[in-house]
């Protein structure tokens, strides 16, 4: 079952799909990084994804588990 991730950053929304929820997040938490808003990560429609909250979290503990840059 493929996973969507929804965002969008200023009026455009898009959609992309990911093979499993570990692509999805991780995707997710880069695009947030890019500066997208993600409003939804699930397998269905919005009311079944992933709460805002919960994406809020998964970010701070990915972003906190990063390496830092490195030039």
């Amino acid at each position: 079952m493929d996973w969507q991730v929804q965002y969008r950053r200023g009026r455009t929304e898009q959609l992309a799909m990911f093979p499993s929820p570990e692509t999805a997040i991780e995707n997710a938490c880069r695009l947030i990084d890019d500066g997208y808003e993600v409003f939804g990560i699930g397998t269905g429609a919005l009311a079944d994804s992933i709460e805002p909250e919960q994406i809020a979290r998964i970010y701070a503990m990915w972003a906190r588990a990063k390496p830092p840059f490195r030039g």
